[in-house]
């Protein structure tokens, strides 16, 4: 493949980077930073680009070859000369434009690409399912993560519910150990007060023990019986405080999984944000890729039999657009009105040509050997013309005013005047091969000067017309006999 373009990266400090591709032009030489065209530069010399500043450090620089092609270098018209170097010039440009069309287009076997792909809000359609990390995603691929992640963010949803849940049992369940212990208190205060009652009562009953046995021993069952209650009050507080801390715990771990279950939603969330987000990335650069593609399929054509009339979207043609053509296997450009060959082949007979004039070949070689064996040869640059010659016999059979010829019969020369074939310069002519007169008119027309040291003779009489003159010279003669 041929180089049209170098690639350097900048340093922040060096101006001057080299090129190795030849070009017709100095303003066929581009540049570009960061794939930005830039004019900020000049030809140090011949094979040298100058940037006005240094391109700074890391930036991406290429130095290309953009071959002019609005109109071929030479044009050629009905029966002028064709110059072997004219034609080089249009040949090396048709080369140059196909070798940068060749290097800076995509192949449909699978390319890379060194450039950004501008999509203009076209789409990418049949697009194969990703498998490695910076694969293009297809609709079909993002929908299904998109799907599996909103599983996961309704089963985060259901856990916080059921931890919102739990807390909420865990709050009724530690209200309800408060109140059981805050009853339970109010029986072993009631119980307390019983028991000192009973007390009071007991000692009462003692002091008059020697008065009542029977009421000693009555005031001693009744204090046993308030000491038994005593001591049911406090185990049923004690049992109502450990209600009450078991529920307490129960809470801080309803609480807890609560705040699991909010932390479990909210990473869902993000992940589903970022899934979203990666899904629109993926969509947006798909839609890029496409209409970058759809771009480049609209421009070159591939492969076909004959000239196509349309684009391969049914669209209408536009200039520049190119095809291969499989039956004359040569690259086709689009001029905006017809098709034409892209670059010329090797093989002259390859080379269309129109015909012209007195040319009746269609390719270059046929009309090369036309002009090589039918038209006027000369000897040399400074030589002579090799005109035809041949009997009277082989005088052209429809001649024209202005043909002229070697007559072999007469050797003389010969030329048509309209009417008959006369004698080339003024020679004697007549029967056979008989050169015995000169026949010349008897009647001047136009104004005549007869050259300075030449003597005239001319057959009389004559005739001058009006407005006519004969001026002879000093010098010379006119004499008419």
């Amino acid at each position: 493949m041929a180089t049209t373009q170098n690639l350097y990266t900048g340093n922040g400090s060096t101006t001057n980077y080299s090129f190795t591709f030849e070009y017709i032009s100095q303003e066929d030489v581009k540049a570009s930073l960061n794939g930005t065209a830039t004019t900020a530069f000049t030809l140090a010399n011949a094979t040298t680009v100058a940037f006005n500043t240094a391109p700074a450090n890391g930036d991406n620089i290429i130095i290309f070859r953009d071959t002019a092609n609005e109109t071929t270098s030479a044009t050629f018209f009905a029966g002028s000369a064709i110059k072997g170097e004219d034609l080089n010039a249009n040949f090396e440009q048709v080369l140059y434009v196909a070798q940068e069309t060749e290097n800076n287009s995509l192949s449909t076997l699978g390319d890379t690409m060194t450039g950004q792909l501008n999509m203009s809000n076209q789409k990418i359609v049949s697009l194969g399912t990703p498998t490695a990390a910076t694969d293009a995603s297809n609709k079909s691929y993002v929908d299904s993560l998109i799907t599996t992640h909103q599983a996961q963010v309704d089963a985060a949803a259901a856990s916080a519910a059921a931890a919102a849940t739990s807390e909420t049992n865990a709050a009724t369940s530690e209200t309800n150990a408060a109140t059981s212990a805050s009853t339970s208190s109010t029986q072993a205060t009631n119980s307390t007060n019983s028991a000192t009652a009973s007390a009071n009562s007991a000692t009462a009953s003692a002091t008059s023990a020697t008065a009542s046995a029977t009421s000693a021993t009555a005031s001693a069952g009744s204090a046993t019986t308030a000491t038994t209650q005593a001591t049911n009050a406090s185990n049923s507080a004690s049992t109502a405080s450990t209600q009450a801390t078991n529920s307490a715990n129960s809470a801080s771990a309803g609480a807890t999984s609560a705040s699991q279950a909010a932390t479990s939603a909210t990473n869902a969330a993000t992940s589903a944000t970022s899934s979203s987000t990666s899904a629109t990335a993926a969509a947006s650069s798909a839609a890029s890729a496409l209409a970058a593609f759809d771009n480049f399929d609209d421009t070159y054509l591939g492969a076909k039999a004959s000239d196509p009339t349309t684009d391969n979207d049914g669209d209408p043609l536009t200039a520049g657009d190119l095809y291969f053509n499989t039956t004359s296997d040569v690259m086709k450009l689009y001029t905006g009105s017809n098709w034409v060959t892209a670059y010329v082949p090797g093989d002259a007979a390859n080379i269309s040509f129109t015909a012209a004039g007195n040319l009746a070949g269609t390719n270059v070689q046929t009309a090369i050997q036309e002009l090589d064996t039918e038209k006027v040869q000369k000897t040399a640059a400074t030589g002579s013309a090799e005109l035809p010659s041949g009997t009277a016999a082989q005088r052209d059979g429809s001649p024209a005013a202005g043909f002229i010829r070697f007559n072999t019969d007469v050797t003389q020369f010969e030329g048509y005047t309209g009417s008959a074939w006369a004698s080339v310069g003024g020679g004697a002519t007549g029967g056979g091969s008989d050169t015995w007169a000169v026949e010349h008119d008897n009647t001047i027309t136009s104004s005549y000067t007869i050259s300075t040291g030449k003597n005239v003779i001319s057959a009389g009489p004559l005739t001058v017309n009006s407005g006519a003159t004969v001026t002879v010279p000093s010098g010379s003669n006119w004499v008419i006999v």
